[in-house]
């Protein structure tokens, strides 16, 4: 039976600014033991960039970008 929290709990991963360390296959790897241990999981993914256009800055530190249809910004990862 799964287990019920009165709580939400939170698990954050973070890294460096150097895109392709792992932090997406960590993050999944630790989703997929918690489901098998039969909790509820839910990833989100944020990008914290606080008044910066991510399709300026440098593609080592952010990865590569793409522009929407509507001209919105995205990351494919």
């Amino acid at each position: 039976m799964p287990r019920q929290a009165k709580y939400p709990k939170y698990i954050f991963v973070s890294g460096g600014v150097i895109s392709g360390l792992g932090k997406g296959i960590i993050t999944a790897s630790i989703a997929n033991l918690l489901k098998n241990l039969h909790f509820r999981v839910s990833v989100l993914k944020a990008d914290m960039y606080l008044n910066v256009d991510a399709g300026t800055m440098n593609p080592l530190e952010h990865g590569e970008v793409f522009v929407t249809e509507d001209g919105l910004e995205t990351d494919p990862r």
